[in-house]
């Protein structure tokens, strides 16, 4: 049960506490070891496959899964994974079974574990801060074709992981932001009401509309310009960077009844 004791801020993740710096440099290279570290996989199960043909399915595949997450719709990591390998051959996921799916699943994280994105200097900081204002701390992430365990491990590395009181990731439920129902979920786990909620990310639609139709603060994170916003969608909070964020944290707090 939800109490009213209890505050939240929420964040979101890429381009929000996480970026790919150099012109998607490490975004690139990480595709190219996820092709590399998969077809090793493959070959384990006798399943040569064309390097191209692979690299192509899953760089397409996920702009696919972006564009899922814009009407709030994801699928399982490792049924993502399925659905690539069917793409290059319908019968090649039966062939190598599940365990097979699940190797080249984990081949596909430790790309991600080997070539990982750039945690915002100075966020760790930001975020402590923020748990010392005796906030619960959670993330709401839209993921990609990397898996909420890779995360996790990621988030161990870099100390981020006792930060969070609660985290969920699209591909763990097959649901993404916009979906109010990811937002129900976290509240859920949080046991906040969303009217002691602030959540911060980049994305208008996914993040600012999404958090908004649940009755959640919103703090929209909005990057180095500025652009028109649509009529309908209007952040609460505006800022460059989440480097901004604790004199907007106090002044929502100092708007709470406390």
């Amino acid at each position: 049960m939800a109490s009213i004791d209890r505050a939240a801020v929420t964040f979101d993740l890429w381009k929000t506490l996480i970026f790919e710096y150099g012109n998607k440099s490490n975004s690139s290279k990480r595709a190219e070891l996820r092709t590399e570290y998969s077809l090793d996989a493959l070959r384990d199960f006798g399943e040569p496959v064309d390097q191209a043909r692979f690299h192509k399915i899953f760089v397409d595949m996920a702009e696919e899964i972006t564009l899922g997450h814009d009407s709030g719709t994801d699928a399982h990591f490792h049924k993502w994974v399925e659905l690539g390998l069917s793409r290059i051959d319908p019968d090649l996921p039966y062939r190598i079974g599940g365990s097979g799916i699940t190797q080249v699943g984990d081949a596909i994280d430790k790309a991600f574990l080997d070539c990982p994105p750039l945690l915002l200097e100075g966020s760790l900081e930001i975020l402590n801060q923020v748990h010392s204002r005796g906030l619960l701390i959670g993330l709401i992430t839209n993921t990609g074709m990397t898996s909420s365990s890779a995360f996790t491990a990621w988030f161990a590395e870099l100390g981020l992981l006792p930060i969070f009181d609660h985290m969920v990731f699209s591909n763990d439920l097959a649901i993404a932001k916009p979906n109010h129902l990811i937002f129900d979920l976290t509240l859920e786990a949080l046991r906040v009401i969303p009217q002691r909620v602030i959540h911060v990310g980049d994305n208008i639609h996914t993040d600012v509309a999404g958090a908004a139709a649940v009755g959640i603060t919103t703090v929209w994170v909005s990057g180095s310009t500025q652009t028109d916003l649509p009529f309908d969608v209007k952040p609460d909070f505006t800022l460059q960077t989440i480097l901004e964020l604790l004199p907007i944290v106090d002044r929502w707090l100092g708007s709470l009844d406390r």
